[in-house]
């Protein structure tokens, strides 16, 4: 698989997946407030209201309210510091992805599916966002896409690290295989590259292994 094959493949996987978050402005509006929780490091959960605001900034910081009525109850929390939240239908859960090489930083990323393997997106913020603009014929959310691009990531019990899309592109049928490997008939079909069980199959293939699994 050639470099240009494969990001071609990343790009229409992750686009597929985050396809199904909505961050339309038709449904939810950025600086307004939405009933949802936080859950901290302690392990207690807050019921309250939360800022929402755009899919960058949400993965880093939380406004936080206990009553909407009331700025004063207001508390701006660290992603770093919680476990999860959720503010309107969206379910963060705060785990060792940043965007980052290293994958060290503790920030927060939106449940795209849940199971014995979770699947997330992070959003990156373009190299040049600060200065991009809206193109004539692009939509509000084609804009919001290339001003931060998603990248999606996997996690399962026992994972010292998440895994992102990319660490799956070279040599897909032996990483793959390898991470599925508690379920030897799935990891033999990815390993014999049978049809079905490629790289542009992988969200089937995680579902399959989700719907055979016990956490």
């Amino acid at each position: 698989m050639t470099f240009r094959t494969l990001l071609s493949t990343l790009l229409l996987v992750t686009a597929t997946a985050s396809n199904a978050q909505d961050w339309s402005s038709d449904v939810y509006r950025s600086g307004e407030l939405y009933p949802g929780y936080i859950i901290d490091a302690a392990g207690t959960k807050t019921e309250g209201f939360i800022k929402y605001q755009n899919r960058y900034t949400m993965q880093n910081e939380v406004l936080f309210y206990t009553d909407k009525d009331d700025k004063k109850s207001k508390q701006d929390l660290k992603t770093k510091d919680l476990k999860e939240y959720k503010v309107a239908d969206k379910l963060y859960h705060c785990i060792n992805y940043s965007g980052g090489l290293s994958g060290s930083a503790i920030r927060a990323n939106l449940v795209v599916k849940e199971g014995c393997i979770m699947e997330y997106v992070w959003y990156n913020r373009a190299e040049n966002w600060a200065i991009m603009q809206k193109g004539a014929s692009e939509t509000e959310e084609e804009f919001m896409a290339r001003m931060y691009p998603a990248v999606m990531v996997y996690m399962k019990p026992g994972d010292e690290k998440p895994r992102s899309l990319d660490y799956f592109g070279l040599k897909f049928a032996d990483k793959m295989s390898e991470y599925v490997a508690d379920n030897k008939d799935l990891a033999k079909k990815v390993a014999d590259k049978e049809k079905g069980y490629g790289m542009l199959n992988i969200q089937a293939i995680i579902a399959e292994y989700n719907a055979a699994c016990t956490k």
